[in-house]
């Protein structure tokens, strides 16, 4: 006989299975219903917001590279480090925001195709006044282009060669001169000597032998002879006549 429990696992177990085929028949559905866009689309309008006089890139891992023209017209790089720009590679960038092209509109979630959590925000600022702000999100699964959203409307795929090309300043930022590490070099400074007190040895005394020689056993040991000299004769009778 099946447990209560049994029963209960069996449900949640067929429910899961349910929810993942209602989900992945959505997802069929919203990109089915894919709009096709003529290649001669833009993302921007250059022609009425003129040219770009500021490009921002923030990428999620924290990375923020961003290139503006200066009151003279020409392109500086103020961040990651600020600098003078090389001319050639940030007019590039700016020509690039102008040829993005939009493969096409979907009516997606942003959760599925990764716009919830963009992987890049692109902040620009036009000559005519105006700022746009597009979010880049997954790449769509025949790889032709990134999922974006321009200003929070609707969802586009924009061509990958195009995007990626502007996207590489992300890695590569127009510096006029190649950043060379500075190398710091180290100094060693030699540490006093230390000198080790020598530690002399305990002096240790020892006794010498005595160098008597015993007497055997039974002997008188002889004294040894008076050295007192007796008066002469001559010297007591000089000494007793007055």
């Amino acid at each position: 006989m099946i447990r209560r429990n049994t029963w209960i696992l069996i449900i949640l177990f067929a429910a899961l299975v349910g929810a993942a085929i209602y989900l992945q028949n959505q997802k069929t559905k919203q990109a089915a219903s894919a709009t096709p866009t003529s290649s001669s689309a833009f993302v921007f309008n250059t022609a009425t917001d003129g040219n770009p006089t500021d490009i921002k890139i923030e990428s999620s891992t924290g990375v923020t590279v961003e290139i503006a023209r200066d009151s003279s017209g020409s392109w500086t790089v103020k961040s990651p480090i600020a600098m003078g720009a090389n001319q050639a590679g940030a007019e590039a960038a700016a020509t690039q925001v102008g040829a993005l092209r939009v493969l096409g509109d979907f009516q997606l979630g942003p959760d599925i195709v990764g716009l919830d959590k963009p992987s890049y925000t692109i902040t620009i600022v036009f000559s005519g006044g105006k700022t746009h702000k597009l979010l880049v999100g997954s790449v769509n699964p025949i790889q032709t282009g990134y999922y974006t959203q321009l200003d929070g409307g609707k969802t586009q795929v924009v061509d990958k060669p195009g995007l990626d090309s502007l996207l590489g300043i992300v890695t590569n930022p127009p510096y006029a001169q190649t950043l060379t590490p500075t190398v710091t070099p180290t100094v060693f400074v030699p540490l006093p000597a230390t000198e080790t007190p020598t530690i002399a040895p305990a002096e240790t005394t020892t006794p010498l032998p005595s160098t008597e020689t015993p007497s055997a056993p039974g002997t008188a040991t002889t004294p040894a002879p008076s050295t007192t000299e007796t008066p002469s004769a001559a010297s007591i009778t000089a000494t007793a006549t007055p």
